[in-house]
């Protein structure tokens, strides 16, 4: 295997990289601490329900999708059906259907007024650039001259608006007077999906981000986790192998660079290349003090400097049949306290499974996952003074309160109800601290100044949702498509060419 690549971690991100390695036909071996794919968004079953960990809502499945074309480089199929609305937000005692479809210009109307117009017609024109720009499937050098020099390159003249958006926020489209109702709708709205506000997001980010509903929402059957699934089967078939239930305790190097890993039954795998498809602060854990100093010490400093405190907390419920309607919107959003700090229970965000999908929900029920920011320090302080059990049982009842708002007296009927923590994610991903979700994606941390799947230290490839571009699967499957063509350029050439 000293010629091959050895994958750490069977999350979107390595599964992808593994993927189209194997497809160009690299010797390739996935090592994944947990028995199922996904990391995030994976999946977990409890008395005939079947629940999505982590990520609820899929994208990457329109005309310009990324698993839509991953998927068809890989000749793999993989049924996806639209899903609009997106989700129904619920501010207080308002309701918004986030359409994707022309229907969201007269939601948005209806709910913000004319006045606010000229945000959303901002916002979509900057995420019309910026996805006519990701479709080449972009990935960034590991330091800033080159990433000038990259920018020069990758961007073409209708792309030179995204400069003018450099150094700004999405608070920045804000129109004068702007509503509390706007502001709460876009602040829910880019927490989810760039981890950060409208004062704090990067505006060429946050305005892609917004636009997620536009370019398409999609229910899998099988739930988000269908799409692990689906990569580590195309691994499997272009000759890859994944090994389940292995822990990788460390990153070799010799003589300057990665060359193998260890595992946690003390064996060891050689590779010409590793990827570490690992959140950033994991891979410096693994690189001990043994790697090339000065590299070592970019990646920890940068590392450190992510400005990271964001985790979940979750409730998993298997309700009963013909306990939530079958027309129901599956995906919500809800906010208690406009105007009010979110995360903690004030925004929950809440996902159904659909009534017809016999692999999530015995007898016609529904699998739900609920689900809440919370900051991480939080739960590290209580489990300090011992009050874990208590903390749990009080971000339990914000969550069921929320829940109360959509699905009256249904938490009462649940048939499984349980609770994951910042721990929980920790102990069954590996993730550090628990941290999910990436890097908020603020100007001084998105795009150009995200860190790059070039490690600085020769023979290691880094991928995940904290290295650009992001979070999603979408961003985890991009990191993946960078992480491959780093390792080997010409196999997988063919790849900026897929429809």
């Amino acid at each position: 295997m000293d010629d091959g690549i050895v994958v750490v971690g069977g999350g979107v991100s390595g599964l992808t990289a593994a993927a189209l390695l194997a497809k160009a036909g690299r010797r390739v071996i996935v090592v994944e601490a947990h028995n199922v794919p996904g990391g995030c968004a994976g999946f977990y079953q409890r008395a005939g329900y079947r629940f999505d960990v982590g990520a609820t809502l899929a994208g990457g499945f329109g005309p310009r999708g990324v698993h839509r074309r991953i998927f068809a480089l890989l000749g793999v199929e993989l049924e996806a059906q639209p899903a609009d609305p997106a989700m129904a937000v619920r501010i207080g005692d308002r309701e918004i259907l986030r359409y994707g479809s022309v229907r969201w210009k007269d939601e948005r109307r209806r709910a913000f007024g004319e006045a606010a117009e000229p945000f959303w017609l901002a916002q979509e024109r900057i995420a019309d650039l910026a996805w006519s720009f990701a479709d080449g499937w972009p990935a960034l050098p590991s330091d800033l001259r080159g990433a000038l020099a990259f920018g020069g390159a990758a961007l073409r003249p209708a792309h030179l608006g995204l400069v003018r958006t450099l150094g700004r926020t999405v608070a920045d489209l804000y129109p004068p007077g702007a509503s509390t109702l706007l502001r709460t709708f876009v602040d829910a709205q880019l927490l989810i999906t760039a981890q950060a506000s409208a004062q704090e997001a990067d505006l060429a980010y946050g305005a892609t981000a917004l636009d997620l509903a536009r370019d398409g929402t999609f229910h899998l059957p099988g739930g988000i986790a269908a799409i692990a699934i689906a990569l580590a089967r195309a691994v499997r078939r272009a000759g890859g192998s994944i090994r389940y239930g292995r822990q990788v305790t460390e990153i070799l190097v010799a003589r300057g660079a990665a060359c193998g890993v260890r595992l946690d039954d003390g064996s060891t795998l050689a590779a010409k290349t590793v990827i570490a498809a690992l959140p950033v602060q994991n891979v410096v854990a693994l690189l001990g003090a043994q790697s090339t100093p000065a590299a070592l010490r970019v990646l920890r400093a940068r590392s450190a400097a992510l400005p990271q405190r964001w985790g979940a907390f979750t409730a998993y419920l298997g309700l009963p049949p013909r306990t939530i309607p079958d027309d129901a919107v599956l995906h919500h959003q809800l906010v208690t306290a406009p105007g009010a700090p979110l995360g903690e229970g004030n925004s929950v965000f809440v996902s159904f499974s659909p009534p017809d999908d016999a692999t999530r929900a015995r007898d016609g029920g529904r699998a739900v996952t609920l689900s809440t920011h919370t900051d991480v320090a939080r739960w590290e302080r209580a489990a300090a003074r011992g009050e874990l059990a208590q903390m749990t049982a009080d971000y339990g009842g914000r969550l069921r309160a929320a829940f109360e708002r959509i699905a009256p007296g249904a938490w009462a009927r649940a048939r499984v109800a349980e609770f994951g923590t910042p721990f929980t994610f920790a102990r069954y991903t590996g993730r550090w601290r628990g941290l999910c979700g990436g890097v908020p994606q603020t100007p001084e941390h998105a795009n150009l100044r995200a860190l790059s799947h070039a490690s600085g230290i020769p023979g290691l490839v880094l991928a995940g949702d904290t290295i650009f571009p992001g979070q999603s699967t979408v961003g985890a499957s991009l990191s993946g498509i960078a992480a491959a063509r780093s390792a080997f350029p010409r196999s997988v050439r063919e790849i900026s060419a897929v429809p």
